[in-house]
């Protein structure tokens, strides 16, 4: 019998799954590992890695694991393809309700009509803004229409919407729990890592630049906290940097021979030697970094200052310029303003305010974006809705006679159209 590391019950060898594609040795009971595996497919957790290490388990033997449970590897592999049309510039997703067709549409760009092959479905959506085909509509004059008839039926739903925001990557609907977590968010869909507050696709300095978003908290900073905090940053750096290094240079050259001493103590504590030889060892050590100490502070000060400058003074202020955070315009006169206030989030092109209480308005981009709500069982809008908010249109000025249809594979249609 073979104990199981999960429920830690004695089993003949026999309930032990083979894994012959994963790298690792480590095994658990059948039973166990398809409750595990149930979880993380559930949670859309694609990348299943072996309970007891960091391994990831090959498709082949979750197929094998889950062989009786067909309905959960078929979501398991549309997970998977999901993660596959991703990375595709061209992949888009019908935004007709309980649809989850794509259409692979390269080449569209010239002509953005296009319709969903799906039997029963046929809906026309935009290849650009990948929402409901608008003739004699700009994009964003159509996103400006939503916008206007969407705010005022999400602003009366009780659903905390800051809470709810979709990936900037594959657009997924993430839920973050008010537990006080942090800010630095991964999707479990397609493995981006983007920041809670400004929801963008972030590296690992993004909460130490001066982006304003913090790594614990509910709000960026605002640009007016933003703009005081460059400015005290660039007045204040050189007091700051010269009071580290006055400080540094001192605990340089002290504390380098005493961390010497101690280390060649130590060494030499278990060797066969006499006090008199392991002293004067000791002793030889510390002289030799009196020595050395100096030039290491030297180093350490002519590398970290310019560093410590060239960051205070070139990358903060480009970063927060870059970013539309340091309030810098133009006047009419040709004069230099700083704006202090935040600007109103504007539809791109349009000059209508948006409401930051509706979650629809937060999405990056609509590829399952404003119209998905309907996807989903927690949020969902009646067909009659979708007519009241002007997504289904028919108009005879359709600027664009020549409709194209993009026709997506055969397997993409039936591992998603059948889900």
């Amino acid at each position: 019998l073979i104990e199981c590391p999960l429920c830690t019950l004695p089993q003949p060898k026999s309930n032990f799954p083979q894994l012959s594609a994963t790298l690792c040795s480590h095994r658990s009971c059948r039973d166990c590992m398809r409750q595990y595996l149930r979880v993380e497919i559930t949670e859309s957790r694609i990348n299943v890695a072996c309970p007891e290490c960091s391994e990831q388990l090959h498709p082949n033997d979750i197929r094998a694991i889950l062989n009786e449970d067909v309905h959960l590897y078929n979501k398991y592999e549309e997970f998977m393809l999901r993660r596959v049309l991703v990375s595709d510039p061209d992949a888009r997703w019908c935004p007709a309700p309980d649809c989850n067709y794509v259409v692979i549409a390269t080449g569209c760009a010239s002509c953005p009509k296009l319709s969903c092959s799906r039997p029963g479905c046929g809906a026309t959506f935009c290849y650009h803004c990948k929402q409901y085909w608008h003739p004699c509509q700009t994009c964003d004059d159509a996103k400006a229409e939503r916008s206007s008839n969407l705010r005022s039926s999400f602003s009366q739903e009780s659903t905390p919407h800051n809470d709810i925001k979709s990936c900037p990557r594959c657009q997924a609907f993430i839920v973050k729990m008010d537990d006080g977590s942090c800010n630095h968010m991964t999707c479990a869909i397609c493995g981006a890592e983007f920041c809670w507050l400004c929801m963008k696709e972030i590296s690992d300095l993004h909460y130490l630049s001066p982006s304003g978003c913090t790594f614990w908290g509910k709000k960026p900073w605002s640009r007016k906290k933003k703009i005081l905090w460059q400015l005290g940053t660039l007045v204040g750096a050189p007091v700051g940097i010269t009071l580290i290094a006055g400080i540094a240079v001192p605990a340089i050259i002290i504390g380098v021979p005493i961390w010497v001493g101690k280390r060649v103590s130590a060494c030499l504590f278990g060797c066969y030697m006499t006090v008199h030889k392991r002293n004067l060892a000791t002793t030889g050590g510390v002289l030799s970094s009196i020595l050395i100490s100096p030039l290491l502070a030297a180093i350490a000060v002519g590398i970290g200052v310019p560093i410590l400058l060239a960051y205070v003074y070139g990358v903060v202020p480009i970063s927060l310029c870059r970013s539309g955070g340091c309030g810098v315009r133009t006047t009419n006169s040709g004069g230099v303003k700083i704006d202090f206030n935040e600007t109103e989030a504007r539809t791109d092109g349009a000059n209508s305010n948006i409401n930051n209480s509706s979650v629809v308005l937060l999405l990056i981009g609509p590829s399952i974006g404003e119209m998905s709500l309907v996807m989903t069982n927690s949020l969902s809008a009646s067909g009659s809705h979708l007519d009241r908010v002007g997504a289904i249109r028919e108009d005879s000025c359709d600027r664009d006679s020549a409709s194209h249809k993009a026709m997506a594979g055969s397997c993409i249609a039936e591992s998603l159209s059948g889900s």
